[in-house]
């Protein structure tokens, strides 16, 4: 017995997926990104016995090059090795170590009336009065861990309907970190219409590392589903979509631009020709980098039930997918998740997850979740000054139990998650659908990794997944 296969033993990873290659076969770990090419007259059973149910390895039975390798690279663990507990620990520190972002609902008002919009378009609006409970948050969440470094996320409603507050808001928070010697930035998230001429100082006087624009469509789509609202259309207004399409242009002069192509049944046609148009417009040769991300209009909450019947199917959403992906250059493609070629095991979780993070809602109530404002029933704390307030001017109380819900969230202990071997990569995929107990959208996380899974694997190694290739609930589940 050699020392590799001494003391407990060697089983298979429970991580470990194989795709067919050109040559052989790729090895992929969902938990440790290792990548190996096997080729040879054994790869097709070793490979087999490595990526299927757990088996215990015989000592010596690989030799000891080969079960070093195997075991460096995780695809061999100690017989008694726990896994799940490399995932949770993974998982609990990048929840620790996010990063302060604050998304700041400047006002729920809209002058663009799009049909899918679940928002209320309330008449709430943030106001100088909050100026000081906004900055005693960023101070709170900063202190908490002695971070060093604020993000501040514009949203709405339109964020730029409420000019005057985001003015006064940034200039606020940018002298508070100043003094306090913490690095700030910030984003914005629009619908393209309400923005000031100057765009090179007002990008620079407000830190604006990033912007995301979205549309549906070319002009016919778009225009008509982005309709202004009676009473919001000025003079200058005769298309959302040309004077969205002049402020990409403008800000890729001086900043990064996400554009959010919202696909359904009724504009999914137009994805290639609109990829073509940013293209003509210089798009992704800017000073500044343009990534186009295709985002499936999908019912996030009871409020956008009505968009069910509007959406693409997982397979039909996998297609407009793939599309992009062969029409657009790789700098406009959003892989954050893919290193060196090959998927990489998440490090990072959403905002809603971070515990030094906020939403603050436009009502001057604190949520976890941008796609909870507006919902009173999710707010999870209110803004200081406003705690102070009668609750007549004040507004709607918090809901008690959301904090904890969200604080205690941990998809290594769900059932299903917790046997899902796309775990590593996946973290559970957005948990306010697990906290809306949605079993078809978590199902459908699922089929998205046993489907594109393989093909970026594949695509690591510059070739594409055979015609037909997936991972089956076998490869996913396996207990």
């Amino acid at each position: 017995m050699d020392e590799e296969t001494a003391g407990t033993g060697l089983a298979t990873s429970r991580y470990t997926f194989r795709v067919p290659l050109a040559d052989g076969y790729a090895l992929y770990h969902a938990s440790t990104g290792s990548v190996l090419h096997m080729q040879g007259e054994d790869a097709d059973e070793l490979t087999a016995l490595l990526s299927g149910p757990r088996a215990v390895i015989p000592p010596g039975a690989l030799g000891p090059t080969l079960t070093a390798r195997l075991r460096r690279t995780g695809f061999l663990v100690e017989s008694g090795f726990d896994e799940l507990a490399v995932v949770r620990e993974r998982y609990w520190n990048a929840r620790g170590n996010a990063p302060v972002v604050l998304l700041v609902t400047t006002t729920m008002d809209c002058n663009l009336g799009c049909y899918y919009c679940y928002e209320s378009r309330s008449g709430d609006a943030l106001n100088v009065n909050d100026v000081e409970g906004l900055v005693a948050v960023a101070r709170d969440r900063l202190a908490r861990q002695g971070k060093r470094s604020l993000h501040i996320d514009w949203y709405g409603g339109e964020p730029l309907m409420n000019l005057a507050f985001m003015e006064q808001a940034s200039a606020a928070l940018q002298e508070f970190c100043a003094s306090e010697g913490v690095a700030y930035h910030a984003s914005v998230v629009s619908n393209g219409t309400r923005w000031p001429d100057d765009l090179a100082v007002f990008v620079s006087r407000h830190r604006i590392r990033q912007v995301q624009i979205s549309f549906d469509g070319l002009q016919a789509n778009h225009d008509r589903r982005r309709r202004y609202r009676p009473g919001y259309r000025g003079p200058e207004d005769t298309s959302s979509f040309d004077q969205a399409l002049r402020l990409v242009d403008g800000l890729l002069q001086h900043t990064r631009v996400d554009v959010r192509y919202n696909a359904d049944h009724g504009n999914a046609g137009d994805l290639r020709g609109f990829i073509e148009l940013a293209g003509r417009r210089g798009w992704f040769g800017a000073p500044h980098r343009c990534v186009l991300t295709v985002a499936k209009l999908s019912a996030y909450s009871d409020r956008s039930a009505f968009l069910r019947p509007h959406e693409l199917t997982p397979g039909e959403f996998e297609e407009l997918q793939e599309l992009a992906k062969r029409l657009l250059p790789e700098k406009a493609q959003d892989d954050q998740d893919i290193v060196q070629g090959f998927p990489h095991p998440k490090t990072s979780v959403c905002g809603a997850l971070a515990p030094d993070s906020a939403v603050i809602g436009a009502d001057g109530l604190e949520y976890r979740c941008g796609l909870q404002v507006g919902e009173p029933h999710r707010a999870v704390g209110r803004l200081p000054v406003r705690r102070n307030l009668p609750l007549l001017h004040a507004g709607p109380s918090p809901a008690p139990g959301e904090g904890e819900w969200w604080d205690a969230f941990d998809p290594t202990t769900l059932p299903t998650c917790s046997r899902c071997s796309f775990l590593p990569v996946c973290w559970g995929g957005c948990p306010k659908r697990h906290l809306d107990d949605s079993p078809a959208d978590i199902a459908n996380e699922g089929r998205y990794w046993r489907v594109n899974l393989p093909a970026q694997i594949a695509a690591g190694f510059g070739e594409r997944a055979q015609e037909g290739f997936a991972f089956s609930e076998t490869d996913q589940f396996r207990d």
